[in-house]
């Protein structure tokens, strides 16, 4: 059952699959073990990368990745139309569309995101590596 607590960056989906380079905290593995809830658009970030070569390809269950988190456990979060709003309206502290996304989601849902970009918490969310 994914926990409803965290919400997992990409670098924090890639480096518990083992594809990053980052070692994460035992906080940070631990809350990956809960299976956070992931994002759409982390899901479109790293499909993106994987099928312009910048990610090796990543793992698939009835062809997709949506299908292999799905049937890991990991519940997705939609995009709501305040995310698309409150991302653009964020100080400009990080210029990446797609972590102000991530952003805007964790302040309206009060997740805890699970990343490495330091960052993110001056926007005011709580973060774990």
């Amino acid at each position: 059952m994914a926990s409803l607590t965290h919400l997992a960056d990409a670098c924090a989906l890639l480096a518990y699959f083992g594809i990053g380079a980052k070692a994460m905290s035992n906080q940070g593995l631990e809350a990956m073990r809960g299976l956070p809830v992931v994002s759409v658009i982390t899901v479109w970030e790293l499909v993106h990368k994987a099928n312009l070569g910048k990610l090796p390809p990543l793992p698939v269950i009835n062809g997709t990745f949506v299908g292999y988190l799905v049937a890991s456990g990991f519940r997705l979060e939609k995009l709501e139309v305040v995310d698309g709003e409150r991302a653009a309206s964020l100080p400009p502290i990080h210029k990446d569309p797609m972590d102000r996304m991530l952003i805007a989601t964790a302040q309206r849902t009060g997740l805890t995101i699970i990343t490495c970009d330091t960052v993110f918490s001056t926007y005011g969310v709580a973060t774990v590596w």
